[in-house]
């Protein structure tokens, strides 16, 4: 695993600077937002760092992106989750507008697992649609990565010491994969090419799937995601 993230690295600083010199990150014939909020959630090990390009790009084309508060995602899933809801309402409160959530690896397994949460408790609809990029959407404990089973099996650890309920993998893994209630979308974006994750865990037979090139690390700054997010959130606007 360690070798696989090495070589995540140099093609992270290829796609970002590919990314740089592309007209769809000037914003070139790219829809306009209006404001709508749009909640970006990191992967495991990271932090809001990680979308500070895409933010960034996000707030020039007119929407308003919102870091999730996570510093280094090193937190059992289920509380990491609890915690996005808490965030999620206070920007529906703030914004009177449901939430477009983008996730990267287990942040896109937690926003799949918030989608399914949320309308079962609370209207009018809070979440409206989910991307995730290269998140593992749907499998069993023995296909996801080795880095989610790691997680688990450290904070199982750490829980017990502690005298605290440890982390269920299979309740987490029976939310991410449970369908989503009509009304929230789901777009998922994988790369065959990803080192970390198996792109087939990706795919949902129900939702919209993109392929990109690279690696798993530069998802987050890659040109072809942002093409991919720049024309699914204009179809998101005209469709609201």
């Amino acid at each position: 695993m360690v070798w696989q993230l090495v070589t995540s690295y140099p093609d992270y600083l290829l796609q970002l600077s590919l990314l740089l010199r592309d007209p769809v990150y000037r914003g070139d014939d790219v829809p306009r937002g209006t404001g709508q909020p749009i909640l970006l959630v990191p992967g495991f090990l990271v932090g809001d760092w990680t979308f500070g390009v895409m933010a960034g790009w996000l707030r020039r084309l007119g929407y308003h992106p919102y870091l999730s508060g996570i510093d280094w995602n090193v937190r059992a899933p289920e509380r990491t989750a609890d915690l996005l809801a808490q965030r999620i309402s206070y920007i529906v409160r703030e914004t009177g507008s449901p939430v477009i959530l983008v996730g990267h690896s287990l942040g896109g397994m937690l926003a799949r697992s918030l989608g399914s949460y949320f309308p079962a408790l609370v209207v009018p609809q809070v979440v409206r649609h989910i991307i995730a990029l290269g998140s593992p959407i749907h499998g069993s404990p023995h296909t996801l990565p080795p880095f989610i089973r790691l997680a688990f099996l450290a904070l199982q650890g750490l829980g017990g010491a502690a005298g605290n309920a440890p982390p269920n993998l299979l309740s987490f893994i029976a939310r991410v994969s449970a369908p989503l209630p009509a009304g929230v979308g789901f777009t998922a974006v994988f790369s065959i090419r990803d080192e970390i994750v198996d792109w087939r865990t990706c795919v949902d037979p129900q939702g919209d799937n993109y392929q990109v090139s690279g690696r798993h690390l530069g998802l987050v700054v890659n040109r072809e995601v942002y093409r991919v997010l720049a024309g699914m959130l204009g179809s998101l606007q005209q469709a609201a």
